[in-house]
Order: C-alpha cells, then structure tokens, then sequence
C-alpha cells in the first residue's frame, strides 16, 4: 500500500498517466520514506528503468565522480590557493594515484592546512611565499585539534580527523610540488616556494612517537580482545540463525519469519566470510560468482580458488578456498538462489561508493538481503556491530566491543600466525605489500612465543649434545657448575661476578672490583708494572701530549694495585681461590 501511494504521489508530481513516463528525477522528487525501495523494485521489474533495483540510501547519495581539479574547491581550499591545490590534484592523479578517496583526503588536508595560513598569516597570498616557518607553525596546530575532537567528526563537516594524514598529506604536498617544479616548462614553477617548507623531519617530535607506541598498544589490547571474543560472538550468529531456522520450519506462512531468517543468516554469512577468508571490505563487496575458480591437480584432485579483484594496491590475487569457506560461500549462494526463487545468481548493478563509479553487471555474491539489490559497506558495518553488541562482546575494561570489518582481517591475521602458518604466505593471503604489515595486524600471546622457543631451543640442544642432554646432572657435575657461576679464572685474578652477568668494564679487569688477583701471579705483576713504568718515562722524555700520558699513568696505578692486592692474600686464602679455580 505504502508503495502504491508513492507511485500514484509520483505520477500526480510529474503530470503523467503511466508508469512508462516515471523518470529516475521523478522517483526522487516523490520523496524517502516507506515503499520508495519496493516502488523502485517493481518500476524496474516493469521494464521503466533498465537498471536492477537500488535501496534508497544509492538513489540519494549517488552523486557522480568529480574532477581532481574540482575537488579543491568542494573541500574548502582558500580561493587564492584553489589554483594551485586543483593543479596538484590533477597531476597527482595522472601520475601517481588515481584513486578516488585517496585524492578527496589530500583535498582535506589541503583545505585545512591553507585555511589555517589564511587565518595565521593574512599576508601569504600565494604559495611561493610559504616558509618553514608558516608550516611548522601547523604542525602543532593539528595536533591540537586532533587531541581535542579525538578522531571524531567535526560539526558540520563528514571529515575525519587525523593529525598525522593531514600532516603527510601536506609533507607530501610540498616535497612533489617542489619536485615537479624543476621539470622543464613546469606549471608548479610559478607555486614553488623557495626551500621545501615541511619535511619529515619536521614531524618527528611532535609527539607522533609516542602516538604510534600508543596505538600500537592500543591494536595489541584489541586483538587480545577479539581473540576472547570472537568464538562467542560466533557461536551466537550460528544459534541465532539455527532458531530462526527451526521457528521457519514451526510455522513457514509467517511473514516476519522469513525476514528474520535472512536477516540472521546474512549476519552469520559475513561475520564467517570476513573471518575465513581476510578480505578487505571492498574486496568482498566486488565478489561474484566469476571469481570462483575451478582447478585439477596432475593427479586428477580438484580444488578452488578464490579471485580477489585489485583494490589498495591495484593488485589481484588468489587464495585458496577452505572447507569453512567453501560452506559460507556456498551457503550464500543457496540463499541468493532461494531469495530470487531461481536456480542461478542473477546479475545485478552495483556502484563503487568509495570510487563514485558504477561497476559492471555482474552475479554479485552479496545481494539478496531484504531488498533484490547488492549489500552496501554500510550495511555490511552496521550489522556486524550490532552483532557483536547483541551477543555481549566486551573490551579488557567493561566497554561494548563494537566489531568491525577490519577487525575479522585482524583476527585472520593472529589465528594464521599463531597456528605456524608462515609470515610471507599470511602476506599473500591478506594482499599486503610488505611482511612488516602483517606483523602490525598478527599479534603474539607471550605463552605462545615462550612456547615455540623453548621447542626451537630443546630440538637445537638435543641435535647438538644427543639423546643424553636432558639427562639429571650428577652432584659432581653440579658442584663443577656452581663453582664456574661464583667465580672464573681469568689467568692472573679471579672474577667475582656471576656468569652471564653484564660487565659494565667491559672485561678491563685491572683495577675492577669483582677481579682478585692471584698471590701465584705476583712475578707477572712485577715484571707488568717494570715494563709500564719504562714506557711511562720514555713518554714523559719524547713529550707526549699530556692525554696519553695520563693513561699511561692510571695503567701504572692498575698494575700497582693488582700486585699489592696480591702480596697481601695469606696462604689459606690464596690454596683457596686455587681451588676454586680447579
């Protein structure tokens, strides 16, 4: 009914008589609210519109992919600076990256950074007036505006905060501005400023160590927190998809029931899809049925492959496909089947919001829902937090533990390390550039590494020393050791300080607290001081500069030392350092 208001709304607004003569403008204009997405569905099962159907939140928000140069003026870039951040824009999307969300945060940067000079320092009016001393002036400045909203969002404005992004990206800004500007009959030659007003360096102490150090302890109390909740927050997704099964099969005419029954399997679906295969959520949006590949070894044994489409890095890549995630997948599969009563997954249209692009049409995985259209990132966000809060997840100290999609790219992470699988193919698996990242993601328990050390150490030591090394050791062989760890014989003294200890002399023996010189070792100590007090004076006589001689000077008082520390042991206790040398 609340469809067929809206469509008859529609028709008054546009003057028409028949559906034929509804526009996608049209559709709009008749306004949000309920039946606007099961009006669309059947205009576009009617033949009106030649696209698959779309939820409201893509017919409001697709607004198409702006230029480079356009995007300074929409991010707020000072109107005397609007130039030369459009033309940057520009060639950075030519020459370096093209990616969309990419150049909307340089553009953010740039606006914040240009608005705080025009706020500052009025009499900049070009960018070849910038000096070091302009930029420094905001470094410190958005690090405090970072510090007072904490990562939140500004009001009235959907940017997100960041020190750090804001600072590279203008760190960045400069370094290829003045790179570019060498270049012959260069645009940015005119914008140049006369030394590069913000390096890296001028970022190190700003306090973003001790933010990494922070975050890097914040990401190792997440990951210890989801690796104790998430077997929870699965088990619930599973039982809860499991009743509303078994309340489906109770009474199969109810309505409510069906709804219930997909929203709590798609819930299930992507929680166990993110977790079993560390896709990023872009990545899992794009699947369709297409990237399903079928293989045959020599011997004549099949197996899958999953083709992962190139995202962060413009790289494709394939992982394998499990036995867990081979049932989600085909689960999934089933279930879009069953949405559409058909007997493949049909192709469907779907639009790149962070690239502001439609994408082909393709038998996209997930789609299928509620609504006979693709699942969105926003809807894939909202619906694993709101799992993870109905099944009660919490944080180390007491806190809702909101799960997000990046997080089950986390958990992959640590459960692969920590069941030995090597750090080069966990690389592989997530499509990161580097081993370095994947050890930021994969944390460590302490047990498990006190655990696979003391396995490497023991298989080490049993190769080396054979069957009979972790034998008992008889008192004998104890009293041995004990007598090595007390006190070692450095030929002319003994050494006092136990074995393994630190030596803060760096074995310089003479003259040290914990060296007690042997009486037997009194004629070296003799013959020793005779031949440095020689040296001593033939350096006094050639006229050495007065730092060597003063070393020389303090050797003598070493061995001078040595020896009388020597002559005063008596008998007994000079037979029992023997001894305990023996």
């Amino acid at each position: 009914m609340n469809a067929v208001n809206r469509g008859l709304r529609a028709l008054l607004h546009c003057g028409v008589d028949e559906l034929s003569g509804l526009s996608e403008a049209d559709l709009r204009a008749a306004g949000r609210g309920k039946g606007a997405d099961v009006l669309d569905a059947a205009l576009c099962q009617l033949g009106v519109f030649t696209r698959t159907p779309q939820r409201g939140t893509l017919r409001w928000r697709s607004v198409g992919r702006r230029e480079p140069a356009d995007l300074a003026g929409v991010a707020g870039v000072p109107e005397m600076f609007r130039q030369v951040a459009g033309l940057y824009l520009e060639h950075y999307s030519r020459r370096l990256s093209d990616n969309y969300a990419t150049l909307q945060h340089k553009a953010r940067a740039l606006a914040h950074f240009f608005t705080y000079l025009q706020a500052t320092h009025p009499q900049v009016t070009s960018c070849a007036q910038i000096t070091p001393a302009h930029a420094r002036g905001f470094v410190g400045h958005a690090v405090e505006q970072a510090r007072t909203v904490q990562r939140g969002r500004h009001k009235g404005s959907g940017d997100t905060t960041s020190a750090h992004a804001w600072l590279v990206d203008v760190r960045c800004f400069f370094a290829d501005l003045c790179t570019w500007a060498t270049e012959a009959d260069s645009p940015f030659a005119a914008h140049c400023p006369s030394v590069v007003p913000l390096t890296r360096h001028d970022l190190l102490d700003s306090g973003f160590t001790d933010a990494r150090k922070r975050t890097e302890a914040r990401l190792t109390r997440t990951v210890l927190d989801l690796e104790r909740e998430i077997p929870n927050i699965r088990a619930f997704a599973l039982r809860r998809w499991h009743e509303t099964q078994q309340a489906l099969r109770i009474d199969e005419s109810g309505e409510g029931l069906q709804r219930a029954e997909r929203i709590a399997f798609w819930d299930w679906a992507l929680l166990e899809l993110l977790l079993t295969s560390g896709l990023r959520i872009e990545e899992a949006c794009e699947l369709t049925t297409f990237d399903i590949l079928k293989r045959a070894l020599p011997d004549g044994r099949l197996y899958y492959l999953l083709h992962v489409k190139p995202s962060k890095f413009d790289r494709a890549r394939v992982i394998p496909i499990g036995d867990q995630l081979g049932r989600v997948i085909a689960e999934i599969i089933r279930h879009v089947r069953g949405f559409y009563g058909s007997d493949h997954v049909p192709a469907c249209d779907r639009r790149d919001e962070h690239e502001k692009r439609a994408l082909p049409c393709a038998p996209y995985l997930l789609q299928g829902r509620t609504h006979p259209s693709t699942l969105n990132s926003q809807t894939i966000r909202g619906r694993l937090s709101a799992l993870s809060l109905a099944a009660g997840a919490t944080h180390s100290d007491g806190r809702p533990l909101a799960l997000t999609p990046h997080d089950c790219r986390r958990v992959f992470a640590s459960e692969h390390l920590n069941s030995n699988t090597p750090v080069h193919v966990i690389q592989a698996l997530l499509g990161h550039a580097t081993v370095n990242t994947v050890m930021i993601y994969a944390k460590l328990y302490p047990t498990q590494l006190v655990e696979e050390y003391r396995r490497a150490m023991r298989g080490l030591y049993g190769d080396v020393y054979g069957p009979a090394a972790n034998r008992a050791p008889t008192d004998q062989e104890w009293a041995v050791f004990t007598a090595n760890c007390s006190m070692r014989d450095m030929g002319t003294h003994m050494c006092a300080l136990p074995t393994g200890e630190h030596c803060p002399r760096g074995l310089v023996c003479l003259g040290c607290g914990h060296a007690q010189p042997k009486k037997s070792a009194t004629p070296i100590f003799r013959r020793m001081l005779l031949s440095h007090t020689r040296a001593l004076e033939r350096a006094r006589e050639a006229g050495e500069p007065a730092g060597q001689l003063a070393a020389r000077e303090l050797e003598v008082e070493r061995i001078s030392s040595a020896l009388q520390r020597a002559q005063e042991l008596t008998a007994d206790a000079a037979a029992a350092l023997e001894a305990a040398a023996v």
